[in-house]
């Protein structure tokens, strides 16, 4: 693995049924460089964002909050998928 650390936008969903979904848009070789770059990205977009190394969250914008709420979303997608069979 070259660049370890990944920064994942989150895409929220189009449409009231649509899905939301992480984008990968940079991976960076090191820790500091990813958080520098997620922040700047953030201050940009007002989006949320995450950096990640071996599945683990080292630094959540705006907040770790937000991505937890982000990810509870994820999950109720697939469970309404699972349910829709």
């Amino acid at each position: 693995m070259t660049h370890p650390y990944s920064i994942y936008i989150w895409q929220p969903p189009l449409s009231p049924r649509g899905e939301g979904h992480w984008n990968e848009p940079m991976q960076c070789f090191t820790e500091q460089w990813a958080i520098y770059v997620a922040g700047l990205m953030h201050q940009d977009s007002r989006s949320v964002i995450k950096v990640v190394r071996n599945s683990n969250n080292l630094a959540c914008f705006p907040d770790e909050h937000a991505v937890e709420l982000v990810e509870r979303q994820i999950a109720q997608q697939w469970e309404r998928r699972e349910e829709e069979g």
